[in-house]
C-alpha cells in the first residue's frame, strides 16, 4: 500500500518525511543553547504554581534546584549531561537522599524537555536508585503517655490526630474545626493527593479532642510554636532529631494491631497497603491494649 502510495506522489514518502523533520529541526531556534539554568528553574517553578501545585512542594523543589544550580546558574540547561547529575548525586552516601536528588533534578530536565529546550532527559540514563526501607520509628504506651502529658493545651489536637488518627502533619495543618464531626467521630481531611477521605476517630482520640476547650477555626496552632513544640517533644523522648511522620507512623503500627485489616488502616491513613506494610508498619507485640486505652 506504501509502494503504491509512493508511486502516485513520484517520490518516496519515507524520504521525503526525513528530509522534511531534519529541516525543521534546523530552523527552530535551539532554545536550550541560550536558556541559562536559573531560567529554566524560574520558569518550572512558575508553571508547577500555575498548575496550583501545593506551595509547600513549589518550595521544596526550588530549594533543592537552586543548590543544584549554584555556581552555574547562567550554564545552558543543554549543556548538562547525565555525568553531571551523576556526579552531584554521588556525594551523598545516603540511598534515600540520592533517590529525592535524583527525583528532584530529573523533574527539572523532564520540563525541559516538555518546553523544546532539550531533546532528552539526562537523568533517564542513571540508574534508579533502590532503597532499603528500615522499620520505622514508632513510640510505645509510655513515651506516648510521656508525651502527651508535657504537650500543651493549644497543640493537643495536632498530638491526637497524628499519633492517634495517623493523619499527615500537613494535612493536620489545613484542618479546620469545622471538618471534625465530634458526634459522628469522624474527621474529613483533605489528603496528599487532593482527594478528601473520611477518617474514623477511635475512642481515646474522640474523648481527648471533646474535652479541648477551643473548637472553633484552625485546629493546629502556626508553624513556629510547632517548631517550639518539636524540641520539647525531643528533649522528652530522648531524641536527636524528630523523625519524619513519627505520629503517623505510631497509628498506623498501633490501628493495625487493633483492627488486623491493613485494608482498613490503609484507606483511613489515605495510601496503599503496601506503603503501609513498607513504610509505616512496626509490630507493637503486647503493646496495643496500653495504647489505645492511654488517659488523654
Amino acid at each position: 500500500m506504501l509502494l503504491a502510495r509512493c508511486k502516485v506522489a513520484g517520490r518516496c514518502l519515507i524520504l521525503s518525511a526525513i528530509a522534511e523533520q531534519k529541516e525543521t529541526q534546523t530552523t527552530l531556534p535551539k532554545i536550550g543553547s541560550f536558556d541559562g539554568l536559573s531560567g529554566c528553574i524560574d520558569d518550572l517553578l512558575t508553571a508547577k504554581r500555575n498548575a496550583n501545585r501545593r506551595e509547600r512542594y513549589v518550595k521544596s523543589l526550588g530549594y533543592y534546584l537552586r543548590q543544584f544550580a549554584k555556581g552555574r546558574e547562567q550554564t545552558a540547561i543543554s549543556d548538562f549531561t547525565f555525568s553531571h547529575v551523576e556526579d552531584w548525586i554521588s556525594r551523598y552516601p545516603a540511598a534515600v537522599t540520592r533517590q529525592t536528588w535524583l527525583n528532584r533534578i530529573s523533574t527539572l530536565f523532564a520540563f525541559a524537555v516538555r518546553r523544546g529546550l532539550i531533546v532528552a532527559n539526562p537523568c533517564d540514563r542513571i540508574e534508579r536508585v533502590t532503597v532499603d526501607p528500615k522499620p520505622p520509628l514508632i513510640l510505645t504506651p509510655g513515651q506516648s503517655r510521656a508525651l502527651l502529658a508535657a504537650t500543651p493545651t493549644v497543640m493537643k489536637p495536632y498530638v491526637v490526630l497524628g499519633m492517634f488518627a495517623g493523619i499527615r502533619p500537613e494535612e493536620i495543618t489545613r484542618l479546620d474545626w469545622s471538618q471534625i464531626n465530634l458526634d459522628a467521630g469522624k474527621v474529613t481531611v483533605e489528603g496528599k493527593t487532593r482527594r478528601r477521605r473520611l477518617v474514623t476517630l477511635e475512642p481515646v482520640a474522640l474523648a481527648a479532642l471533646r474535652k479541648h476547650p477551643l473548637q472553633r477555626g484552625a485546629v493546629a496552632p502556626c508553624n513556629s510554636t510547632v517548631d517550639r513544640w518539636r524540641v520539647k517533644a525531643r528533649r522528652v523522648l530522648g531524641l536527636n532529631r524528630w523523625p519524619q511522620d513519627l505520629l503517623r507512623h505510631t497509628a498506623a503500627s498501633y490501628l493495625l494491631a487493633l483492627h488486623q485489616d491493613a485494608a482498613k488502616v490503609a484507606l483511613r491513613l489515605g495510601n496503599s497497603e503496601k506503603i503501609l506494610m513498607s513504610h509505616y508498619y512496626a509490630p507493637v507485640n503486647g503493646d496495643c491494649g496500653l495504647f489505645w486505652n492511654l488517659a488523654s
